[in-house]
């Protein structure tokens, strides 16, 4: 989302008849750059990028399926095409979606 979105509410007071608007702003999302994530790259901070998203997979790298070192190779970097080629199910991408922590940065991301 933009960060400069904002929801606007219309707040009704049932004593008063009063119509007031209320501003809320989008909530940000978190933005990393390629350096930063490539800082996570152990099994106690493993993050992975993937389609520009970043995921911090540290709690999952024992529990993959493929195995520890399959994760740790890509530890701190972009995984997108080791991700996609290996023909992950859409359970795995929905696994994938609970450790979701951020984007890229624009500068990095492959989709600009």
């Amino acid at each position: 989302t933009d960060s400069n979105s904002m929801a606007v509410a219309a707040v009704v007071s049932p004593s008063a008849h009063l119509q007031t608007t209320v501003t809320h702003r989008s909530p940000r999302v978190p933005e990393f750059s390629k350096d930063e994530v490539a800082d996570h790259c152990e099994i106690h901070s493993c993050w992975i990028i993937v389609c520009d998203k970043v995921y911090d997979v540290t709690n999952f790298t024992r529990e993959h399926p493929g195995g520890l070192d399959v994760i740790m190779e890509y530890a701190g970097r972009d995984a997108t095409v080791a991700f996609m080629d290996k023909g992950h199910s859409k359970d795995a991408w929905i696994v994938l979606s609970g450790y979701y922590i951020g984007e890229l940065v624009k500068k990095d991301r492959i989709n600009k």
